[in-house]
């Protein structure tokens, strides 16, 4: 079965908790069926790819370097106290890390 091309399914959407909405990177707050011409399409389905993403994974998560363990740190934007990023779902703000590879 062939998907069609919409913010539902595209990489560059983040579905929203409180209604059906897709936070899109490009255009803000779209309606799921809505599709623009940035799409990418995703090989994952969008609740499998969204339900993973942990504060950790986001670049607003500041880890807490002289913490012996390198998951516990502080939101930038919302928090005060530490906090350990892989208990936590990435919130409505969540916007991944660019990952550097060094070889």
């Amino acid at each position: 079965m062939k998907r069609t091309k919409c913010c539902n399914n595209c990489e560059r959407g983040t579905p929203m908790h409180l209604t059906r909405d897709i936070l899109c990177k490009y255009h803000g707050v779209v309606t799921p069926d809505y599709c623009c011409f940035k799409y990418k399409g995703s090989a994952d389905t969008a609740a499998d790819r969204h339900n993973s993403y942990k504060c950790i994974h986001c670049e607003y998560f500041l880890v807490e370097l002289d913490s012996p363990d390198q998951d516990f740190g502080k939101c930038k934007l919302f928090s005060a106290r530490e906090y350990d990023g892989n208990k936590r779902n990435a919130c409505s703000k969540f916007s991944r890390k660019m990952l550097i590879e060094v070889s």
